[in-house]
């Protein structure tokens, strides 16, 4: 894992070593939020299907935008986000082969 300030060339260097040593390089906060958007979509798709043909009620105004379900959107009381982030980043990061990580966390 290469960490550094912001502009100091770390992906530069991690692009280096990966050609010369032919490996793939990871940038982990990348990486790790689209894994995490995908698995919220995931988890919203399997709680829709669960709870089976719900119909649409009729709204007062038309142009107001639709009310979010939250039954759907939001996970239940009961996830543990903690779980998920932990198993999110062992599926990310394959132990089976070598890698360089981009370990920068910033927006």
């Amino acid at each position: 894992m290469i960490t550094g300030n912001k502009c100091a060339g770390i992906t530069t260097q991690i692009n280096m070593l990966c050609e010369k040593f032919k490996l793939e390089p990871l940038e982990l906060m990348n990486t790790f939020n689209i894994r995490q958007a995908e698995q919220l979509k995931a988890r919203q798709r399997k709680r829709l299907l669960d709870r089976g043909f719900k119909g649409i009620p009729e709204q007062e105004d038309p142009d107001a935008e639709p009310e979010i379900d939250t039954e759907i959107v939001e996970d239940p009381e009961d996830f543990d986000k903690g779980e998920q982030d932990i198993t999110d980043l062992r599926e990310i990061i394959d132990c089976k082969k070598g890698l360089i990580m981009d370990g920068n966390w910033r927006p």
